[in-house]
């Protein structure tokens, strides 16, 4: 299995030009020049074409035609969804728009008071679910590496308008962020994980995903356990160029944990609920998991 570096793909330079583009000519015409920008991709990005490829023909068993058609497109959609966050957090002249399916779990997890997890996976774009659901009135913590393109995130700091999501850093070596999450839980907050990548020396567990052994992170599911928070399984994925689809199973309820077997009965429940949910996401959107590494154990 390839080794993710806690790095997401992306330069300043690539953000600034779509921010010019977005303010000065719109979202339509950004589209058109990251047809090119996808192209680009679909035809030098051997490496994770390889993946991708792995997955539509190998898993979803597409032909080969049709699973190099879908690599084009899933680039293309990638590209879509970060020119959509950018335009909402700068404030560019939007419309979107956005069904909340579940979205009264997220209430109901609001009012237990405990603040929660919302686990989802590189799937469309939950940071647009972060913005749109003002209405929860709540806090929208993100986890993510201190290395994950510092200088992007500060770009993305200083064009920011809307305020209700915030980064908790996890650096190597340092047990900070628990500290952080801690605060977050109390202030009945709620805390955005990843449940499909994980970096080099991260706690793992194993599992069958789409009808293949898979490896997955178990941190986010130790942390709802040894916090004692409800975790909920959540997705927003694009459904036309200014809609998206909010996706909220009902908050599972999780018992603070006092010893190691019981966090690890913890980790395989809560990993079976949420590969359940994760499996019917990738099989209805399937161009919309935007998954560049090798995920499964007989890819090597």
């Amino acid at each position: 299995m390839s080794k993710w570096e806690g790095k997401s793909k992306g330069t300043i330079l690539g953000h600034k030009i779509f921010f010019f583009i977005l303010n000065h000519l719109g979202l339509k015409l950004a589209y058109i020049v990251l047809r090119f920008v996808a192209l680009y991709y679909f035809l030098f990005a051997h490496k994770s074409n390889k993946n991708i490829y792995f997955f539509f023909h190998n898993v979803l068993k597409y032909k080969r035609t049709t699973a190099y058609l879908k690599i084009y497109k899933n680039y293309y959609i990638f590209g879509q969804t970060i020119l959509d966050k950018v335009a909402l957090l700068a404030g560019v002249k939007t419309k979107f728009t956005i069904d909340h399916e579940g979205g009264k779990n997220l209430d109901k997890m609001a009012e237990m008071g405990k603040g929660g997890i919302l686990i989802s996976a590189h799937i469309g774009n939950w940071e647009i679910a972060g913005q749109l659901l003002n209405r929860l009135d709540t806090t929208f913590n993100i986890l993510m590496y201190e290395n994950e393109r510092e200088k992007l995130k500060e770009y993305m700091q200083e064009v920011e308008i809307k305020k209700n999501v915030k980064i908790i850093a996890i650096k190597d070596g340092e047990m900070g962020h628990l500290i952080e999450l801690h605060n977050a839980f109390s202030n009945n907050e709620l805390v955005v994980m990843h449940g499909d990548r994980f970096r080099e020396n991260a706690i793992t567990t194993e599992a069958t995903f789409l009808g293949k052994t898979a490896t997955f992170p178990a941190g986010p599911f130790i942390m709802a356990a040894k916090f004692g928070v409800p975790l909920s399984v959540v997705f927003a994925v694009k459904e036309t160029s200014t809609h998206y689809h909010f996706f909220a199973t009902d908050p599972i309820e999780v018992k603070r944990t006092r010893t190691e077997e019981q966090t690890n009965a913890a980790v395989k429940e809560l990993l079976g609920k949420y590969i359940t949910e994760f499996e019917k996401m990738v099989y209805r959107y399937p161009e919309q998991w935007f998954n560049y590494y090798a995920f499964w154990k007989e890819q090597g």
